[in-house]
């Protein structure tokens, strides 16, 4: 198999598939690409990330507050969550995964990552820090994987977040996603 070549841009159908569950009005995702992705071994003891992925963005109009003025945490959820979706599909589509694999957990298809996308995919940690006003009409994300750890038959992936607009870096976070396949949420009490 050809290794690809980075960046590889993913393909507005295929991000408007992936982003499918958002309601029109909510989906600020506008274009998205793979940076890198590095073999785990190959970068063992490093600060270099395992994946590097980058997304364009616009809110034009909240959807659900009146304008704040200001780029908040839930537009920095609900951005990191769509960046994030395509990101994890589009590295599965292209087949780059298996470089960064934790321990024996299988990398699903697009067939299952599709199926199981909402159930399954967590944040369990979220931590975000705002430094100035973003221009939420056009701004651009990097998100990082940092290290994935396997628990059972969970994912979990450590990664770091930048919200940038033409004048810099705006916002920042840390979140840690788990995605666990198994996880049926109508068993939780």
């Amino acid at each position: 198999m050809t290794e690809p070549q980075f960046p590889i841009a993913i393909a507005d159908e295929f991000t408007a598939e992936i982003l499918k569950p958002y309601r029109d009005n909510a989906t600020y995702l506008k274009a998205a690409e793979i940076v890198e992705v590095n073999d785990k071994t190959a970068i063992a003891g490093t600060e270099q990330k395992l994946i590097v992925g980058k997304g364009r963005f616009s809110i034009p109009e909240s959807c659900y507050i009146d304008s704040t003025g200001h780029f908040n945490a839930v537009e920095f959820n609900i951005c990191y969550n769509q960046l994030a979706y395509v990101l994890f599909a589009g590295c599965i589509d292209a087949g780059v995964m298996h470089k960064v694999r934790a321990g024996d957990v299988q990398i699903p298809t697009m067939t299952e990552f599709k199926h199981h996308q909402l159930p399954a995919m967590m944040i369990v940690a979220l931590e975000s820090r705002y430094f100035k006003p973003l221009d939420s009409n056009d701004f651009t994300a990097e998100l990082s994987i940092n290290k994935i750890s396997a628990v059972g038959n969970a994912w979990f992936f450590f990664t770091t977040i930048t919200f940038s607009d033409r004048e810099g870096v705006k916002a920042k976070g840390s979140v840690t996603l788990a995605f666990s396949p198994s996880y049926n949420p109508n068993t939780v009490h």
